[in-house]
């Protein structure tokens, strides 16, 4: 089983090609989709088979009603609450060649330490079991303590536990010793260059994944965009090429390789089989139009 937290937010894409003439209305695609870290990885982690239990916080509107049904018609076991605030809401504007994206927490902001709490013990009673910790759940203090003290607890098994730390805003929120202090429980932590070359005060990523396995103990994976990933661990650092393409769609892209590297090491891939099937599956993500396209349902690489 795999355990997953994070934010659960709908998303609306609109492109519109050409500016109004008259600055008023212009025609535009526009598209709907389930979205948000936590319901990204639970979702991608379907395409790949996976059993998933989903925490996370959401409105008790329309939206939060759509992304119930979501998420029960995926087969994902929906474990989070139900408060009274806007489900969260994140629009992207893609407009004559400009881009612009708007984020509305809502829901996320007011998510209960105490259920959080409950489901991190759940998932430690799962013994060899994944947990998936997106970096939008630890923006709450009591969610930050109650995973440190969880995790550190004489609990009989833990799961392998796995952080993200999401953004860089939201990092910035907690400040790199908090987010360096969450990533010290966790076995894997999974930055995107950017993120990672930020917490270690480092110009280079390679440079940036030692000092990050050297502070957390953590294996350290980054994600490095078109050029593919690296992975440094005790063994050293390995490396999977990119592939050369024109993506389509690279929202959820992040979402899609970790879901894909949980998979491979569910399967007992060594690391340097899990980074390669995570790049692969990241590819196949972003050749397509949607947070979650659900044409990868079933995927097989």
């Amino acid at each position: 089983m795999f355990f997953v937290t994070g934010d659960l937010n709908i998303d609306t894409m609109t492109v519109a090609p050409t500016l109004s003439l008259s600055g008023k209305e212009a025609q535009a695609d526009i598209m709907l989709s389930c979205g948000g870290q936590g319901g990204n990885v639970a979702f991608f982690l379907r395409c790949q088979g996976r059993p998933v239990q989903l925490f996370g916080t959401l409105g008790t509107d329309v939206a939060g009603e759509l992304y119930v049904s979501h998420v029960a018609r995926l087969g994902i076991a929906y474990t989070g609450d139900l408060v009274d605030e806007p489900t969260g809401m994140v629009s992207v504007v893609q407009e004559a060649g400009s881009y612009h994206m708007y984020r509305q927490r809502g829901a996320n902001a007011a998510v209960d330490p105490a259920a959080f709490t409950r489901f991190v013990r759940s998932a430690c009673e799962a013994a060899g079991d994944f947990l998936f910790v997106s970096g939008y759940s630890l923006l709450d203090e009591g969610c930050r303590a109650a995973l440190g003290a969880v995790l550190t607890s004489s609990t009989p098994a833990r799961p392998i536990v796995v952080m993200d730390p999401a953004s860089i805003d939201a990092m910035n929120s907690m400040g790199r010793d908090t987010v360096l202090a969450a990533a010290r429980v966790c076995d894997y932590l999974l930055p995107n260059e950017e993120e990672a070359c930020w917490l270690a005060q480092k110009a280079d990523a390679r440079e940036a994944s030692r000092v990050l396995h050297r502070s957390t103990r953590a294996t350290i994976v980054v994600k490095l965009g078109a050029r593919g990933a690296l992975l440094c661990s005790n063994a050293g650092i390995i490396t999977s090429p990119g592939v050369a393409l024109t993506p389509i769609d690279v929202t959820g892209a992040g979402d899609s390789f970790a879901a894909a590297f949980l998979s491979a090491l569910a399967s007992k891939s060594d690391p340097a089989t899990a980074l390669t099937a995570a790049v692969r599956f990241s590819t196949a993500k972003v050749r397509l139009q949607g947070t979650q396209p659900e044409e990868l349902l079933g995927y097989s690489s």
